[in-house]
């Protein structure tokens, strides 16, 4: 296995002499918890949160704030890192933030059935709590996983969680879509956010439940001395320093518009939340079958390459939303597997590559800096997008059929940005990686070779 597998207390119940059960043990629960927890996040964020926002009463500042708020949020983990390496308490500290971050969300379910704009205000400040609550939990999470998850299995591990936390996405989406439009034929749209609500609490609960089963270190080994030099360390590391900056700046592309796509769907589109989760499905359909071979080419090729291919890639998926219009969503079916199969990489990539450029110890304070800077460029961006979709919520200019509005700006000003953030995720290093054009080659000649095999096999391409 790998070398956290020689501590002692870790592994005090092996049922074999490598300790591989207990790890296969481990990673099941936390492929369940991971599925669980997203079932939580996926009723409670993305078009619901943007169509429960809009229910009450939401403006475009509002929709972005509401998406900028987890970023902001992500301050907290500072104090999350300081806390866990100080204490050395990081199971409790994951377990009780994560416990109390979404089990505040049953104070919205009474509220909803209530009247009055401070509704929109209750809804902003549960989500406000709950996100500084769970971003309390993330820090020592990550570094807690990290000594769990055997480095040279993480990429295809990580794939393969991400693939149950797709599959959970898929189910929580469809479910979710089909109950609002449900309670929303019959004018109770408000009962039908509190039953997916409802819902959600109970697996987040469930999850937090199967989190606590997971073993730790003791506190005295994980807990370190903290000082100012604590809390720059991650800054004086010129290598770490530089990620940051990379991902502050692909951060800042994607928040400019990400809040915007709900929106538009809902508003602009017309679209129903059915046809919305039946398009977010297509989109986990093809993370469910892509993440486990993404993990595979991140552990033989490296993080960085992965995410440099799939974000010049990524770029062009703005563009793509100024051709649908209400009637005519046929575009949304191409840019849905398009993304989808370029976002399983890509997450998967960013995810695996804070850790892997972290050192062992002390990486929670390292991942928390990471976390805490890109998420402030997400949120001002989220913010901007909201001030500026507001201030042109007026603007329609018709191209033949179409007509572009606020949102397609925020969309094309995105794209450019991603354009240039793809290209400064190329200069960033990774210790271990092949090169980026070393994978190019690789996906270009396996896209090759399936071709190939597909014409062989067709009538009249036979070589018999």
């Amino acid at each position: 296995m790998t070398d956290h597998l020689n501590n002692e207390s870790l592994f005090a119940e092996h049922h074999t002499p490598d300790g591989t059960f207990v790890v296969r043990r481990w990673l099941t629960i936390i492929s369940w918890e991971g599925a669980l927890s997203t079932v939580f996040i996926t009723v409670t964020g993305g078009a619901f949160l943007t169509g429960l926002a809009l229910l009450l009463g939401a403006n475009d500042f509002e929709i972005g704030l509401l998406a900028a708020i987890p970023f902001l949020a992500q301050v907290v983990q500072l104090l999350s890192a300081y806390l866990s390496d100080r204490t050395g308490r990081r199971k409790a500290l994951s377990v009780i933030g994560s416990a109390v971050g979404r089990q505040i969300w049953w104070i919205l379910i009474p509220i909803l059935f209530l009247i009055g704009d401070w509704r929109l205000e209750a809804l902003i400040g549960i989500v406000i709590f709950s996100n500084a609550a769970m971003m309390m939990a993330a820090a020592g999470w990550l570094s807690w996983m990290a000594d769990l998850v055997p480095a040279k299995i993480r990429g295809r591990y990580l794939g393969i969680r991400s693939a149950a936390v797709a599959i959970a996405s898929l189910i929580a989406t469809l479910a979710g879509g089909v109950i609002i439009d449900q309670f929303k034929s019959s004018g109770n749209a408000d009962a039908g956010f509190a039953v997916i609500i409802g819902a959600g609490c109970i697996c987040a609960l469930v999850a937090v439940m199967l989190l606590n089963k997971l073993p730790d270190k003791p506190p005295e080994s994980i807990r370190t001395e903290v000082n100012w030099s604590y809390f720059l360390a991650p800054l004086k590391d010129k290598n770490f320093r530089y990620l940051i900056k990379v991902f502050f700046a692909w951060n800042l592309a994607i928040g400019l518009s990400a809040p915007f796509f709900a929106a538009h769907m809902l508003v602009n589109l017309h679209m129903s939340f059915t046809q919305i989760s039946v398009y977010s499905s297509a989109y986990a359909i093809i993370a469910i079958v892509l993440n486990k071979p993404w993990g595979i080419l991140i552990d033989r090729f490296g993080s960085k390459p992965v995410a440099a291919f799939c974000a010049f890639g990524i770029t062009v998926i703005p563009f793509l939303w100024f051709f649908p219009r209400p009637g005519h969503l046929w575009i949304l079916a191409f840019e849905s597997v398009y993304s989808g199969i370029l976002w399983a990489g890509f997450t998967l990539a960013a995810f695996n590559i804070p850790i892997a450029n972290s050192p062992k110890e002390g990486r929670a304070i390292y991942l928390a800096v990471f976390s805490v800077m890109t998420g402030l460029a997400f949120f001002a961006s989220s913010l901007l997008g909201g001030v500026l979709a507001e201030s042109w919520r007026n603007f329609h200019w018709m191209v033949g059929p179409q007509t572009v509005m606020n949102y397609h700006i925020l969309f094309g000003l995105s794209g450019i940005l991603r354009l240039l953030a793809a290209f400064l995720i190329l200069t960033f290093r990774e210790p271990t990686e092949k090169g980026f054009p070393v994978l190019v080659q690789f996906i270009g000649y396996s896209i090759l070779k399936w071709l190939s095999a597909g014409r062989e096999i067709l009538p009249g391409h036979r070589k018999d």
